[in-house]
């Protein structure tokens, strides 16, 4: 058979607009086979057809609730994004406390390993970046997320990561208050312990000079220099976007999209110049031993005690507590609200169908 050129448009035609209609995801059906999930306003499907078997399952996914939302197989749903956020939680409190240990001492000297890549890079670039201190924080921010990266990818732990995720996993049963406890307290020791042997690394080999340690003089200086107040929320600030980068990390299923997750908020919080407790535990001994102008008190009671508590609000309360709310069972009573209020919505909906379809039947005859 051959085709002429007005058929070879019309097919090309075809296929465009199948393009733009065809489903995203597939399904199989337990009686049947493929079936296709086309958007709800092209759907002509008659009322009997919606309630056969075949289509049953296609309407029901349509609701106002985004945890039904179809979503493709590279990208979790809010709530399924949720879940995991907490079993994520769950199976890092559950560790050997010497497995935690020994995963939160490596994640510290990975953001020992991204907080001297940064000093080194922006401290360095010289006349461009006096005239230009836009283009300094530019670049430390650029960089920085590589840190986050390299935890989440290889199953580290942070203190600032488990105060969101393990209270996500309280707040689901999935954990006691003991597992809680103790998972922040050695997470805590272990990124101190991390983060310690990458300042002492880096001074010891020489890195902490020149431009480098211009800029760790007065990001340590400065970080000293607010009032406990400030450093507080500062803390909570930036503590809100790393666990929202630990949750935009775990909805994305592949590491291009956990790398754009983590990358965005992360480069947020360091631009804004905010307070991360652990970013602190590596840049405050590095400070200590270029012997500035800071005493331990300073750095303890100044900014790592009203910093350690400003991240643990941000992650147990303002993220982990508002998306249980939204999500899991700290919302539960709420959410049985919304289901009938939905299902009210939709009976409404259907009546307002059937009436224009009525009215469009008298016309007619």
């Amino acid at each position: 058979m051959t085709f002429g050129t007005r058929q070879i448009v019309l097919l090309s035609l075809l296929s465009g607009a199948a393009a733009f209609t065809a489903p995203s995801t597939l399904r199989v059906g337990p009686s049947h086979a493929v079936v296709a999930r086309t958007p709800l306003m092209m759907s002509k499907e008659t009322e009997e057809e919606k309630s056969s078997d075949e289509n049953k399952s296609e309407h029901e996914s349509y609701s106002l609730d985004l945890s039904k939302t179809i979503y493709t197989s590279s990208l979790k749903s809010p709530k399924d994004s949720y879940i995991a956020f907490a079993e994520k939680g769950a199976a890092n409190a559950k560790m050997a406390k010497r497995k935690i240990f020994h995963q939160s001492v490596l994640g510290g000297c990975y953001v020992g390993f991204g907080g001297l890549l940064s000093l080194c890079v922006a401290g360095n670039i010289g006349g461009i970046g006096a005239a230009n201190p836009g283009l300094v924080k530019m670049a430390f921010a650029a960089l920085f997320p590589v840190n986050l990266l390299l935890i989440i990818t290889t199953g580290g732990q942070l203190f600032t990561g488990n105060s969101a995720t393990v209270a996500a996993a309280r707040y689901e049963g999935l954990v006691d208050n003991y597992e809680l406890v103790r998972s922040w307290a050695i997470s805590m020791i272990g990124n101190v312990v991390g983060c310690g042997i990458m300042a002492l690394a880096a001074w010891y080999v020489g890195c902490l000079s020149g431009g480098t340690a211009d800029l760790l003089a007065k990001t340590a200086v400065g970080k000293c220099g607010g009032s406990v107040g400030q450093n507080f929320v500062k803390a909570i600030m930036c503590n809100w976007m790393v666990s929202l980068a630990v949750f935009l990390s775990g909805a994305s299923n592949d590491l291009a999209g956990k790398l754009v997750g983590v990358w965005f908020p992360i480069s947020t919080f360091v631009a804004i110049g905010l307070e991360h407790s652990v970013a602190n535990m590596f840049i405050m001994p590095a400070a200590l031993l270029l012997n500035l102008p800071l005493t331990i008190g300073d750095v303890i009671l100044k900014n790592i005690l009203p910093v350690l508590a400003g991240n643990a609000i941000a992650g147990a309360i303002v993220v982990a507590a508002s998306y249980s709310y939204q999500f899991g069972r700290l919302g539960g009573k709420r959410r049985a609200i919304f289901a009938e209020k939905l299902s009210e919505y939709e009976r409404k909906k259907k009546e307002l169908k059937d009436k224009a379809e009525a009215a469009k039947v008298v016309q007619m005859s």
